[in-house]
């Protein structure tokens, strides 16, 4: 059976409409290339907490353990001994980042519209950060070994690495506009963008999250060259950007968690404790320096049958040809069906 065009009519006026809400830009796809491309983040989390030390000593289980007396002098037992302290986790992690972004270019314009940035930093894998904890105690004394620990002096004490499992920057809200400013190379341009994002970090040491994965909200100051053509186009990305944040860190209390904390007075021996404690902040210094490579493939518009970049009445003579048919191009709601809704759609793209 034979398929019949349908009496069509459209004013002039309704299509000029129809392409005024669109801007003159042609739409990439854009993924990182996580060969060509390094991260390098300096990073410093700093999470204080207080609570009390107490010596491993046990009559039962250890009975050779440490003992904690407060005070210099008098005293006996297993005592308490307050504290305040903080984590801090520290250090430099190079990474070959993944992710995305859509970047719309309008060259007559000289404009550049960036929406759903997303980066992971570590790209898939795990850093590894130092970590020191800085502690100030009131003075006590301790029996097996037996020293004295003078109070009101920070002592940090290495605690070996944490382990950084997570990092993002993530775009939030509408699209963003930058500048493009054409270079002496046809199709080549630089840009400045300043992107709205959340960051995310998630890091533990010895067990106890300093970082807990909590966004943070923050701007992506971004530069770079971008070479378009026809169906692709090669980005440059530049990213130095510095954040800090502070907020609330809700945890469990920790109990009982080993110490070794070195001897003062003599120095050369090691007091075996047991903290325990709560957390109650954490704060976050990230400074990022970024080279990024992406690459970018057109994405045409809907409605576009002829993957010419504009749609306009080769697209529409398309369409009316294959009017009732099943599938294919011109079936632009995937509904299987050409019909009234993919005219619509075709319309609403004008330009």
């Amino acid at each position: 059976m034979s398929q019949h065009r349908p009496l069509i009519v459209v004013s002039a006026s309704a299509l000029v409409a129809a392409g005024a809400a669109r801007a003159n830009e042609i739409v990439f796809d854009c993924t990182i290339d996580q060969v060509s491309s390094t991260v390098l983040q300096s990073i410093n989390i700093a999470s204080p907490f207080s609570g009390t030390l107490r010596g491993n000593y046990d009559a039962v289980n250890n009975p050779t353990g440490t003992l904690t007396i407060p005070g210099v002098f008098g005293g006996s037992g297993n005592n308490p001994i307050p504290y305040t302290a903080s984590i801090v986790v520290d250090g430099d992690i190079e990474t070959a980042p993944t992710g995305s972004l859509r970047l719309g270019i309008d060259s007559e314009g000289l404009q550049i519209r960036v929406s759903n940035l997303d980066v992971d930093l570590l790209g898939g894998e795990t850093g590894v950060l130092g970590t020191t904890l800085n502690i100030n105690y009131a003075t006590f004394r301790t029996q097996n070994p037996s020293s004295l620990f003078p109070g009101g002096v920070t002592i940090p004490v290495p605690l070996g690495d944490a382990t950084v499992s997570a990092m993002r920057a993530t775009q939030i809200g509408d699209p963003v506009f930058g500048s493009l400013s054409a270079t002496k190379t046809p199709g080549t341009y630089t840009f400045n963008v300043a992107i709205p994002v959340e960051f995310v970090i998630e890091a533990d040491a010895f067990g106890q999250p300093v970082a807990d994965g909590t966004p943070v909200a923050g701007v992506l100051p971004v530069s770079g060259l971008l070479v378009e053509g026809e169906n692709s186009a090669l980005v440059s990305i530049a990213i130095a950007n510095e954040s800090s944040q502070t907020q609330p860190l809700e945890t469990d209390p920790f109990v009982d968690l080993p110490l070794a904390l070195p001897t003062v007075l003599p120095t050369g021996g090691t007091a075996n404790l047991l903290m325990n404690g709560d957390f109650t902040s954490v704060s976050t210094t990230n400074s990022i320096d970024a080279d990024i490579i992406a690459n970018g493939v057109r994405v045409y518009a809907l409605g576009d049958i002829n993957r010419d970049g504009v749609v306009d009445l080769l697209d529409l003579n398309l369409l009316l040809a294959a009017w009732g048919s099943k599938g294919g191009p011109a079936d632009l709601d995937a509904s299987g069906r050409v019909n009234g809704r993919d005219l619509s759609i075709l319309l609403g793209a004008w330009n």
